[in-house]
């Protein structure tokens, strides 16, 4: 089991919405979706588009399942995509 006290605080969130089983072994889309920061020494690039440095985590678990700017991360734990999508022009 996982000790609680020693989580962040959007870790802990998780873990108490989600529960702790399989914390840190296993991790899905469809569990409690989080953002950790970044160590500041990363240098990878966001996936969004914006070409900007990954400064978060998008964690579940746990794990790790993504790396992006705020934005984008923020954005995949509301709706599982990093990317926004475009809306197709409706013609009237």
């Amino acid at each position: 089991m996982a000790d609680l006290s020693k989580m962040t605080p959007a870790a802990r969130s998780a873990a108490m919405r989600g529960g702790t089983d399989g914390w840190g072994q296993v991790g899905s889309v469809d569990d409690v979706r989080y953002a950790e920061p970044v160590p500041s020494t990363s240098r990878r690039r966001c996936k969004c588009g914006c070409k900007r440095r990954a400064t978060h985590y998008g964690m579940a678990k746990g794990m790790a399942l993504t790396t992006a700017c705020e934005l984008a991360v923020r954005r995949w734990i509301k709706t599982g995509e990093t990317r926004v999508r475009r809306v197709p022009e409706v013609e009237s």
